[in-house]
């Protein structure tokens, strides 16, 4: 299988190379991957030239195009009779293709009687037949669907990758494609958007904050960190970070005691980050942070 676009993860490579299977269960957090990988071997099981995905044959131009009538695409939330009779016609074989792929994505939020009624399809399909889960995690798949499965649990990736592809990307890595390297795990997904996201309005509310620090206000600064998403929350860090590290280049005296401060205590809030997930308590801790760094200002 080529396995262009697709990075690290060999355990993954060499499962999918020697051992074909019915069923697949791809697991793996916002960012790892996991759809990449569907579509890589979504468009391999369609694909009709050699070393697939090929790319150029008349197949894979269907799947590019969003058009191909062998991929099914399942919606999580289906209701059980309509999932039945969707299931009821994979006994017709594939209209072009060499199989029929059945996709769904974020199958831990199907019901438990869709996932009982997926099993049944599942214990004996078609030999053309393959079926993608994808799902942030398993424990959300019940026990019976899993086993029938195949599971591909997404790694993260070695920095030197991420950096590589930085580098291919965007001709470089600077400290804010390092930051969002820092803060995405490992997952190359979650490392683009954080370094993309990081402009425009997180730079505004960087400087807003930087003011309200300065002119001891402490409402302000709380009001900034009331963030609902982990995502928002990541990308604000980020951009801060970078503001950050600029004014320590630029200030002096006082001031840079200041920024040297708030960057040493920012940067240690950011290992933190990568464990600990809670979006309410990382807001109000970097609040306080903020607040204690002030007060070397």
């Amino acid at each position: 299988m080529n396995f262009t676009g697709f990075y690290g993860n060999e355990p993954i490579k060499k499962i999918l190379n020697t051992h074909p299977f019915h069923a697949y269960l791809i697991e793996g957090p916002k960012g790892s991957g996991k759809h990449t990988l569907a579509d890589l071997i979504t468009n391999a099981l369609i694909c009709d030239g050699e070393n697939p995905p090929c790319g150029v044959c008349r197949q894979c131009y269907k799947f590019r195009e969003k058009c191909h009538p062998d991929l099914i695409e399942i919606p999580a939330d289906i209701p059980v009779d309509e999932l039945r009779q969707l299931l009821a016609g994979i006994v017709l074989s594939p209209n072009d293709a060499k199989h029929k792929v059945y996709r769904i994505d974020g199958a831990e939020k199907m019901l438990d009687a869709a996932q009982n009624l997926l099993l049944k399809t599942l214990e004996e399909p078609p030999e053309y037949a393959v079926f993608l889960l994808l799902c942030t995690t398993k424990e959300g798949v019940l026990e019976t669907v899993r086993s029938r499965c195949q599971t591909l649990s997404l790694a993260p990736l070695p920095e030197e990758v991420i950096r590589e592809h930085f580098v291919k990307a965007f001709g470089g890595y600077d400290e804010k494609a390092k930051n969002a390297a820092l803060l995405s795990a490992g997952f190359l997904g979650k490392a683009l958007e954080i370094y993309q996201s990081s402009e425009g309005e997180y730079a505004e509310k960087s400087k807003v904050l930087e003011k309200a620090l300065r002119e001891n206000d402490p409402i302000t600064v709380f009001r900034i960190f009331s963030f609902k998403e982990r995502e928002e929350l990541v990308a604000f860090y980020n951009a801060f970070s970078l503001h950050v590290k600029r004014r320590l280049r630029e200030s002096e005296g006082n001031e840079r005691l200041f920024f040297a401060d708030l960057a040493r205590l920012w940067d240690e809030a950011g290992k933190g980050m990568q464990t600990n997930v809670n979006v309410k308590f990382w807001n109000t801790n970097l609040a306080r942070l903020c607040r204690k760094a002030r007060r070397s200002f």
